[in-house]
């Protein structure tokens, strides 16, 4: 399979819902889940062409075309505008190494370091591997996360009661030199030219909530945004880290890049790993739909966990 990364630049806030914490419209996430990109695409298709529609279901459902979730990155500032790109910090337990005797500093100091290190959600991809490294002799390893995007809750009227009733929308506007970035993997590389205007479609109606206010809205850039990831190069780069575990056939481990709901048969090998659930909820929104419908609640396993490999 060949991979691509797609990165997103938002011109607008977005409202991406955070299920976790009851999905109510002040509650948000920082990332999209690849369901909600999926479900986006397939919409926009929807309104283009019937057979462009059919095209994306059926290259999914082969598994011939398959996409993470959307996932945070930050551009440097310096001339080389190099592309950190972030993934979930693994929901992995380990068997930590017994510490040797330290002073009482030595621990006070490794204890804020490991606490600031489990309250992060992201890690660079090159750093990943030094991360599980270090956990579990029960070091931490040195990493600064960026401030991707800044959250707020704005206020607004219902007007559409009799009565008028304020309600509250929490969103994320994104900085300036950050945004949100997907992997996308293709059997057949010609798909990447419609899948490249159909984002560009998508881009122009939004993803996420509240899109009737103009949130979500973004723009691609075909020319520098879009990279083809290689396993060679330097370690030290994010997009040659990705492709070094996309194509690891080897490791014991594996990560979810996407929300996973896993037959019965695959209850058993969950089971050998370290699994978050995560509820996927919300309304069905569609040009074919007069009125929005709410879909059933579906429990999946979360980004970012482990599952180990017999």
């Amino acid at each position: 399979m060949i991979y691509y990364v797609f990165t997103l630049n938002f011109l607008a806030p977005v409202h991406f819902g955070d299920t976790a914490s009851g999905g109510k419209l002040d509650k948000m996430a920082l990332s999209c889940s690849a369901d909600t990109l999926f479900a986006a695409l397939c919409n926009e298709a929807a309104a283009i062409d019937d057979d462009l529609l059919r095209k994306i279901i059926t290259k999914v459902s082969q598994k011939k075309l398959k996409f993470s979730s959307l996932f945070p990155y930050y551009r440097t500032q310096d001339e080389a505008k190099e592309l950190y790109m972030y993934l979930p910090k693994p929901l992995l337990q380990m068997d930590v190494k017994e510490q040797a005797s330290k002073s009482f500093n030595e621990m006070k100091q490794l204890a804020t370091k490991l606490k600031k290190q489990k309250k992060a959600s992201y890690i660079r991809a090159s750093q990943l591997e030094e991360w599980l490294k270090n956990s579990k002799q029960g070091k931490p390893i040195e990493y600064d996360v960026p401030e991707f995007a800044v959250p707020f809750v704005s206020g607004k009227v219902n007007l559409r009661e009799a009565e008028p009733l304020p309600y509250y929308v929490g969103s994320y506007l994104f900085a300036e030199n950050a945004g949100l970035y997907f992997i996308c993997g293709v059997d057949d590389e010609d798909d990447i030219a419609w899948l490249d205007e159909l984002l560009v479609q998508l881009g122009m109606s939004g993803i996420g909530g509240k899109r009737s206010s103009g949130f979500g809205k973004f723009t691609v850039d075909l020319e520098k945004g879009k990279r083809k990831l290689y396993d060679n190069g330097t370690i030290y780069d994010d997009d040659t880290a990705i492709a070094l575990m996309l194509h690891d056939n080897q490791s014991k481990l594996q990560m979810c890049l996407a929300p996973v709901c896993p037959l019965v048969s695959e209850i058993v090998t969950v089971k050998k790993g370290a699994y978050k659930l995560l509820k996927r909820s919300g309304f069905i929104s569609s040009p074919s739909v007069a009125e929005n419908i709410k879909r059933d609640s579906v429990y999946m396993l979360a980004e970012g966990d482990f599952k180990y490999i017999t």
